[in-house]
């Protein structure tokens, strides 16, 4: 279907530019709410997972890296099933802390959701690539440079037919979460640019505790 497969460029343009925003914020502060590597110089991460992960160092600064990387790689529509693979890594843990929060934000809702919604979509309208990764008892092969083609048998089929309709309902509600997506961080750029804070000036932070040498 046509409109299907212009929604499909769409939704992957939205998700790609949502990954570079988010990912690129992380390494240089553009969004005032979102967290930066500045702001946890002299202040404390929250005491929650997302603080947890920050705190550690090398765990959030590679989940920025893959949503920079796969952003980079949707806008430009390279690699992309390797992308949106890659990517739920992210968007899974990101849908969890931002949707299951004990109070609703709903900016926290649509950010983790429609980042879901629009990955599920996008896995569903690049399934061809995966059909052979389905495969109930898969070979290997004593040659990597020549290629077997491969369909993933009955459960490959099965998903796929579950995700005909199933990609039909996601696909409008990809674009139109997307867009409000896209929209809403824009606003956020915006007001950064208009007047730049740190994260702590817009929500309570503990500093960091200083060491006073003898």
């Amino acid at each position: 279907m046509p409109w299907i497969a212009k929604l499909t460029t769409v939704v992957r343009l939205l998700l790609g530019a949502a990954y570079l925003i988010n990912g690129t914020n992380w390494f240089f502060k553009i969004i005032s709410p979102y967290p930066s590597m500045s702001d946890f110089v002299d202040y404390l991460p929250p005491p929650d997972i997302v603080g947890a992960l920050i705190e550690n160092g090398i765990l959030f600064h590679m989940a920025k890296a893959i949503e920079v990387v796969a952003g980079i790689a949707l806008l430009s529509n390279r690699l992309v099933p390797l992308a949106l693979v890659v990517s739920m890594a992210v968007t899974v843990p990101v849908f969890i802390t931002d949707v299951f929060k004990p109070e609703f934000r709903l900016r926290a809702f649509l950010m983790g959701s429609g980042s879901l919604v629009m990955n599920v979509y996008l896995l569903l309208a690049y399934f061809d690539h995966y059909r052979p990764m389905l495969a109930v008892k898969a070979h290997p092969t004593d040659d990597p440079a020549t290629p077997r083609p491969e369909t993933g048998g009955v459960l490959a089929h099965w998903v796929g037919t579950i995700g005909r309709p199933l990609m039909r309902l996601l696909a409008p509600l990809a674009a139109v979460m997307g867009l409000a997506m896209l929209i809403w961080l824009t606003v956020l750029i915006a007001q950064y640019a208009a007047s730049p804070k740190a994260i702590h000036e817009v929500r309570p932070m503990t500093p960091r505790p200083r060491h006073i040498g003898n």
